[in-house]
């Protein structure tokens, strides 16, 4: 037996060992990863990320399980350990012998990736294949669980896996369309490990190709080159379905090709454009996240989950549309909500009752209504020790207020043609008219009536005189 052999041998039965002997850890995939700085992808990214490919394929979000999420970690804290670039196997297995399934027979798959400081977007490229998109495509997944571990030699370790119980799965299973990779193929098969792609120089031609090494992979080749895995399967007659090869030549397009359009870069959001309203609205492409977009348009994540009403944890859907800014729209200002007495319609009878409703009592629709409880005790001829019943009809005597109104304003526009003011005040003319001025009885007049208080002097006068007259001559 080769010693290669023998280790994976020895790492497989310590995985099941402890799976199998230590009771499994209930945690959530935002715990198992307190040692990432921040930035960094952690084992809740993971979920997240395939989470919003399975829901943009038109299937229900997988839902975390605390035996999956601890199996994977364990899962990446050996793989870290031991510096693998190999599955473990047997992952159906080890979730069962943690406690997953209950006892029944489990299926499930395995993701991982190998990589430093490398973004979600990044990963999920590198699972873009058939076989490790299973769990964003196959109906008949019901669980999945992540975790992330740092290698001593810098690398970091990122594995997902994604199980159902035989018997209880959540669609119907659809069989990946092509092999796994390896069988007799005797060329050496690109391992699932991040590594950065170094760039080629163009040839005479003007022409760069690109040789692949161990350790790359389509989505890698195209981040590194500024292109998609698209491009690279059209321009070199590939498919992502069939893995690279170590050593095979890649044609990379530019934008001197001819026919060749310059795609947006892998992870980068296109920016949608205000409309006539000011509106902006962002339409969600593969691999987009609420960080990206919110980063693109220089707003916080807060404020689209604030505008769309969603919530951090719901995955994005390829095609959603979020709202980025409102608009330059000016909201209408809230009416103020009518009180229980303005509610009121009147009864065929012209008058206005309220019906009881189950749990309400006199005392507390005399405070509903603001009204005296003596008042309302009296228009329905009840007392104190009067029991009501619900779908009884207690008078109100009372005349529900109008709901306020806003009454225009009545602006008078101003004379065009002022009155001139003169210097010299017109005289008083003292002549008696046959038609005496009358008295204004609010007193409000602003000229008093001169001329009558004359005449009452003068007839004051008069009678006086006359009566020392009269007095003298007797």
């Amino acid at each position: 037996m080769s010693i290669l052999k023998f280790r994976k041998i020895l790492i497989l039965i310590l995985i099941l060992a402890l799976a199998g002997l230590q009771p499994p850890t209930f945690v959530r995939a935002e715990d198992l990863s307190k040692n990432l700085r921040d930035g960094e992808v952690s084992a809740y990214d993971l979920i997240l990320a395939m989470n919003t490919l399975r829901v943009s394929n038109g299937l229900p979000p997988l839902v975390e399980d605390p035996i999956i999420n601890a199996v994977a970690q364990a899962t990446a804290e050996i793989m870290a350990v031991n510096q693998m670039s190999w599955h473990i196997g047997n992952v159906s297995g080890r979730l069962q012998a943690a406690g997953y399934g209950g006892g029944a027979k489990v299926w499930a798959t395995e993701n991982f990736a190998v990589g430093t400081s490398f973004t979600i977007d990044q990963i999920m490229l590198a699972w873009a294949d058939p076989d490790h998109m299973i769990p964003a495509v196959n109906p008949a997944y019901c669980h999945v669980g992540a975790g992330v571990a740092k290698s001593a030699n810098g690398m970091t370790y990122y594995v997902l896996q994604a199980a159902y119980i035989s018997g209880k799965s959540c669609g119907e299973y659809r069989s990946s369309p092509n092999p796994q990779p390896g069988g007799s193929n005797p060329n050496p098969v690109v391992p699932q490990i991040i590594v950065p792609v170094k760039v080629a120089t163009p040839d005479e031609d003007g022409k760069v190709f690109h040789v692949v090494q161990t350790g790359q992979s389509l989505w890698a080749i195209a981040v590194a080159y500024k292109t998609t895995i698209r491009d690279l399967e059209v321009w070199n007659n590939i498919s992502r379905t069939k893995p690279l090869q170590v050593g095979q030549k890649l044609f990379i397009p530019s934008s001197n090709t001819e026919g060749y359009a310059t795609p947006t870069p892998v992870g980068m959001v296109k920016v949608a454009t205000p409309d006539a309203d000011g509106r902006i609205i962002h339409i969600v492409e593969p691999y987009n996240t609420l960080i990206t977009i919110a980063s693109a348009y220089g707003v916080t994540v807060d404020t689209i989950l604030k505008y769309n009403g969603i919530q951090a944890d719901w995955p994005l859907q390829i095609g959603q549309k979020l709202i980025i800014y409102p608009g330059n729209i000016t909201p209408s200002p809230t009416p103020r909500p009518l009180t229980p007495l303005e509610k009121l319609t009147p009864a065929s009878d012209g008058k206005y009752y309220h019906t009881v409703q189950s749990g309400e009592t006199l005392v507390w629709i005399a405070k509903l209504y603001e009204i005296s409880l003596n008042d309302l005790l009296a228009w329905n001829g009840l007392n104190w020790t009067s029991i009501i019943h619900p779908g009884d009809q207690i008078l109100l005597q009372v005349t529900p207020p109008m709901p306020p109104t806003s009454t225009p304003t009545r602006t008078l526009s101003p004379t065009n043609t002022p009155i001139p003011l003169t210097a010299t005040p017109s005289p008083i003319s003292i002549a008696v008219t046959a038609t005496p001025t009358p008295i204004p009885i609010n007193g409000s007049s602003q000229n008093p009536p001169t001329i009558l208080f004359v005449l009452i002097g003068a007839a004051s006068t008069g009678t006086i005189l006359a009566f020392l007259y009269f007095r003298k001559k007797r």
